[in-house]
């Protein structure tokens, strides 16, 4: 049971989804034509049922039992008092369409009820207070518009696609932007929240130095700069399509293919870090500038199968992933940390995306319990986007790492040297110049024996070194 209601209500057949392409037109919401068009619908249906009874004067009795009872109470101000028919008229098509869109809008039962009761209140309130102006106003018409108004709403709140908006909100609430709440909430098949296992991108950013602004920092001040980092890096991944699974002072996590059946999600997660890159810089200065204390940052993105499914209590439940990839994505956002580098992606996000996107190889790992040999890269930019003497450095950068994989630090080395761009830092170049250059005249430095940490599958770091 998911909010009152089944699971199993939102299982579908995954061969027909075909929800709405994230990121979309804002101007013209489905959900919200097809919530229009219900309330008119019903508003409409109504008004012409209970005009049709005002006609053929069902509710005349009750008119002349309120007439005489406003005179014998002294409501109308001498005997001269008017009945204005249009008016009624129209309060019964305004309350009808008015009870109708709240009912049908508003996500809540109890609050559904709410709004009812009070447009029938306010619906009876209308009469006694026109009596005061020698006006009779027959009440009952209007009361009885609002009550099968709200019968009818309540009927289609019943129905998956009138209960759809509840479930979205206690199951996602603002994890996902507001075009993918729309997205979602007008596709033709319900959303997946049953238990299924399916491929995500999962993509993290850390902030490698929240300790060391704790202790240089007062207490307000590291608390503001750590909310405009989450809010900064937590709304703009949620405006890209993420669902935000995480956020917190030194971590924020995002989910890409999780609410949707999308295969380019991968790609849809390197687009949103490169962008995000260029963003942490502009986050990185104004808090220089605010608080003069830099950001310190580092971004991972890996893909991988998942067990997606709803998780939690009663009390609270979320929508989320669980699998080894989410605390590998994490380890290589602050793998960055090591190189120099803002941005790694893993094998699995890299052999999807290899052709979109420029890289270069930072370093292998070896899982001995898996008995796996897997490579971690650099995401650098759309593929095309570099000039060609970006990609002749970049080239140099590749042979670079091959000849120091092979333990050729001079032949390394002078390729390295020829990656370099002299108006750019380059950490992770610096990083691996540093390593070349330790491997031919410092065998004994700190660096060195820290070479003797990887094994001789394909000079791979073990994989807990990462």
């Amino acid at each position: 049971m998911l909010g009152g209601f089944p699971v199993d209500l939102y299982r579908h057949d995954p061969g027909k989804n075909k929800q709405v392409a994230i990121g979309g037109d804002r101007r013209k919401s489905p959900i919200m034509r097809r919530y229009v068009l219900t309330s008119l619908a019903i508003g409409a249906a109504v008004s012409v049922l209970v005009l049709t009874l005002l006609l053929m004067g069902v509710f005349e009795s009750g008119a002349a039992w309120l007439e005489e009872f406003y005179v014998s109470r002294g409501f109308f101000d001498g005997d001269e008092y008017t009945r204005v028919r249009w008016l009624e008229i129209l309060v019964i098509a305004l309350g009808a369409l008015a009870v109708a869109w709240c009912v049908v809008d508003v996500s809540q039962p109890a609050q559904k009820i709410l709004v009812a009761l009070s447009i029938l209140f306010v619906s009876f309130c209308v009469s006694p207070t026109m009596a005061l102006y020698n006006v009779l106003f027959e009440p009952f018409s209007t009361m009885a518009a609002v009550v099968l108004a709200a019968g009818a709403g309540l009927v289609f709140a019943g129905t998956e696609k009138g209960m759809r908006k509840r479930v979205l909100e206690e199951t996602l609430g603002d994890r996902v932007s507001r075009v993918v709440f729309d997205g979602l909430l007008a596709a033709p098949e319900p959303p997946d929240f049953a238990g299924s296992i399916r491929e995500v991108t999962v993509l993290t950013c850390r902030l490698f130095n929240h300790a060391e602004l704790r202790g240089k920092l007062e207490p307000t001040d590291l608390m503001g700069m750590n909310n405009l980092f989450i809010r900064s890096v937590s709304n703009f991944l949620k405006s890209r399509g993420g669902y935000l699974d995480e956020s917190g002072p030194e971590l924020v996590r995002a989910f890409f293919g999780l609410h949707n059946s999308g295969e380019d999600h991968s790609a849809e997660a390197c687009r949103a870090a490169l962008e995000l890159r260029s963003r942490l810089k502009n986050l990185s200065r104004e808090c220089e500038t605010r608080w003069f204390q830099k950001l310190h940052y580092g971004v991972g993105i890996e893909t991988g199968e998942m067990t997606v499914g709803v998780y939690g209590s009663n009390r609270g439940r979320s929508f989320s992933a669980i699998g080894a990839d989410t605390d590998y994505s994490r380890r290589l956002a602050h793998a960055n940390h090591r190189y120099g580098s803002d941005l790694l992606i893993g094998p699995d996000a890299f052999r999807r995306v290899e052709k979109q996107f420029d890289f270069r190889p930072m370093e292998m790992f070896y899982d001995p319990e898996s008995d796996v040999l897997t490579e971690i890269y650099q995401l650098l930019g759309e593929a095309g986007s570099a000039s060609p003497e970006d990609e002749a450095r970049r080239e140099h950068f590749w042979k670079g790492v091959i000849y120091l994989r092979e333990k050729k630090y001079e032949e390394a080395l002078k390729n390295l040297s020829r990656a370099k761009n002299p108006s750019v830092d380059d950490g992770p170049l610096s990083f691996f110049v540093g390593v070349a250059q330790d491997g031919i005249s410092a065998p004994d430095s700190k660096a060195a024996r820290n070479l003797r940490q990887l094994t001789e599958k394909g000079h791979a770091r073990l994989s807990n070194l990462m």
